[in-house]
């Protein structure tokens, strides 16, 4: 698969629409070379983290009201992506082979 027909930000794009397409992405990334198997696990753990999906948030924004997932959002965003960066630096300086 070449690596311009699939950029990486589509998993997550995916993932916001619906996490098991965002998963099968990276699953298909993995299979086709373009992450190796740290990468792979580091970007599960963010995208497990991630905003929920569209369906979830309405969810939330019916359930909690808009401010508030908004702010829900704005907590659970970097939060994620610094679990991302955390666990990365982490089997980085381990030196962690998958």
């Amino acid at each position: 698969m070449d690596r311009a027909a699939f950029p990486d930000c589509c998993v997550f794009l995916f993932g916001f629409f619906r996490r098991d397409f965002g998963a099968a992405g990276l699953y298909g990334m993995h299979d086709a070379g373009l992450l190796t198997g740290v990468q792979l696990v580091v970007a599960a753990i963010t995208l497990t983290l991630f905003m929920l999906c569209i369906a979830q948030f309405m969810m939330t924004v019916k359930e909690r009201g808009f401010k508030m997932a908004l702010a829900i959002s704005g907590f659970i965003f970097p939060s994620a992506l610094l679990a991302g960066f955390i666990v990365n630096t982490l089997m980085t300086a381990l030196r962690v082979k998958l």
